[in-house]
């Protein structure tokens, strides 16, 4: 352990004393409404929790002597899967050539020069069936003027729809945070992509004067590449006057031999459309050279591009089994750009769910605010596995009714909470078996224990309220015990320490 956490941590130790014993109270005497910043899916945020029967960051209750106590406890929100995204004018001219090209590195000239500086932070995202920027990052990354189209493209969700704009073809790079530099240029030297695509253009999506999203690369890239996300060595990066935290992330080709090799395999498949062997955008039929429809995944070049994302089942059950109540299985869109979980209206009344929630949030995003959404902590989920199932307790799901690629309602969303304390990396196939690899628990992933995208006094009361306490304590909080050794001591507090005053 470095010697200047030892002098970090006696530093702090000395607000334990009131942080405790402050926080237990305010846990036990509980709230009634709470701000948060939770990417939830397809362009949408939980801004707000509220009359929560459970906090995210819980104390024992009754439930927790159920048979189920054994198994891991997700939180409300997991990680956020953010990579540095720049664009170049790099496209075909070829007449009927509207198909995307793979490039391992960059190519082409930036179209707001240079791309090394102008690029924008976005999210690395399965559960877009397109590569998107809203403003002001589309300014930022040269997509205006000459490169918009006047074809429109309607995207949308729970509280309503928006008409967005498709691009002319363009290159899209992306790449981990770790390719930012210390002088906060983009190595281009790392980044991966496509070219020849058309992405879509929206105007800025925003709630309570703060930016929903910025930009996304979705399924027509991802779907080509392997991608390795580790929370085990968070990369933190700070670009003017914002700081960015997430997993390390590399996006790889799909046979590279560095791949890692984790223990479970969760299967995957392509859903709404299938065989897929690319990715193109349809023209103007009128103009060829302009898009009427962006780059999306399809059976073959040239063909109409539908999309597509991937798929998983995952068991799930609330109360006792038995023969009236089985364990339902559910298709679930694995959605890296999506914090938390969420299950259909349908769904809910399958569970045999009461109408009073367990908590509820309030929804913003394209359409504008959804409020009083309801929220359940189930029972108990179980998501099969080459290598062994993962199975999880006191799951807390969001119930929204949300549109799927394969028609009608999704069954749910997977979020990133399942694995907020492993490492993951997403190994689609078009035309086979693909998977969702996942590590055994990392000793360290973030210190942001409630949850909210920022780490700070809170976070460090809620550490504090659980120090030197095991399982089996009233005070016992799993999402502090960083080395798991369920015991929360020095090293983890010099964990904690680590990541909490270098992001002040």
């Amino acid at each position: 352990m470095k010697l200047y956490s030892f002098r970090r941590i006696w530093s702090v130790l000395l607000l334990f004393s009131v942080l405790s014993g402050t926080y237990v109270y305010a846990e036990q005497s509980g709230w009634q409404h709470r701000s948060t910043n939770i990417r939830i899916s397809r362009s949408f945020k939980i801004v707000s929790i509220s009359n929560p029967r459970q906090l995210p960051t819980v104390q024992l209750t009754n439930s927790d002597t159920s048979d189920y106590t054994s198994y891991s406890k997700p939180p409300l929100a997991g990680f956020s899967p953010l990579v540095a995204i720049t664009t170049s004018d790099e496209r075909s001219y070829v007449d009927f050539d509207f198909e995307h090209k793979l490039q391992s590195n960059y190519v082409g000239m930036p179209l707001n020069s240079s791309a090394s500086e102008n690029y924008v932070i976005g999210i690395f995202d399965s559960g877009s069936a397109v590569d998107l920027a809203t403003d002001p990052s589309a300014q930022a990354l040269g997509l205006s003027g000459q490169y918009l189209t006047t074809s429109e493209f309607p995207i949308g969700g729970v509280s309503g729809t928006i008409n967005a704009q498709v691009s002319q073809p363009i290159g899209v790079f992306a790449a981990g945070l770790g390719a930012i530099l210390e002088n906060g240029h983009l190595d281009l030297t790392q980044v991966v992509g496509h070219t020849n695509v058309s992405v879509v253009v929206t105007p800025t999506i925003s709630c309570a004067n703060e930016e929903v999203i910025t930009a996304v690369v979705g399924t027509p890239l991802i779907s080509f590449f392997t991608t390795v996300i580790r929370n085990d060595t968070p990369k933190r990066v700070t670009i003017g006057d914002q700081t960015f935290i997430g997993p390390d992330i590399q996006i790889l080709d799909q046979f590279d031999p560095s791949v890692p090799v984790y223990p479970r395999s969760i299967p995957m498949e392509i859903g709404g459309l299938s065989p897929v062997t690319t990715a193109n955008y349809y023209p103007d039929i009128f103009e060829l050279e302009d898009p009427m429809f962006p780059t999306l995944l399809s059976m073959s070049p040239a063909s109409i591009p539908f999309g597509g994302n991937f798929f998983a089942e995952i068991g799930i059950l609330h109360g006792e089994p038995s023969p009236t109540n089985p364990i339902q299985m559910m298709r679930v869109l694995v959605d890296t750009g999506a914090q938390s979980s969420i299950m259909s209206s349908n769904m809910a009344a399958r569970l045999n769910l009461p109408f009073e929630p367990d908590f509820t949030v309030d929804v913003c995003g394209i359409g504008g605010l959804t409020e009083g959404v309801p929220g359940y902590y189930v029972d108990y989920v179980k998501i099969n596995a080459w290598g062994g199932a993962l199975e999880f307790s006191r799951v807390p799901i969001v119930v929204l009714d949300m549109e799927s690629p394969e028609g009608g309602l999704l069954d749910g969303i997977l979020g990133m909470n399942f694995f907020w304390n492993r490492n993951i990396i997403f190994e689609p196939s078009l035309t086979g078996s693909g998977f969702l690899h996942v590590s055994e628990p990392v000793p360290f992933a973030y210190a942001d224990l409630n949850f909210d995208n920022n780490i700070n006094m809170e976070d460090f009361a809620i550490f504090a309220s659980a120090w030197l306490t095991k399982p089996g304590d009233i005070r016992w909080n799993p999402y502090c015990d960083f080395y798991l050794d369920n015991f929360i001591d020095t090293w983890d507090l010099a964990a904690f320490v680590e990541v909490w005053l270098d992001v002040l």
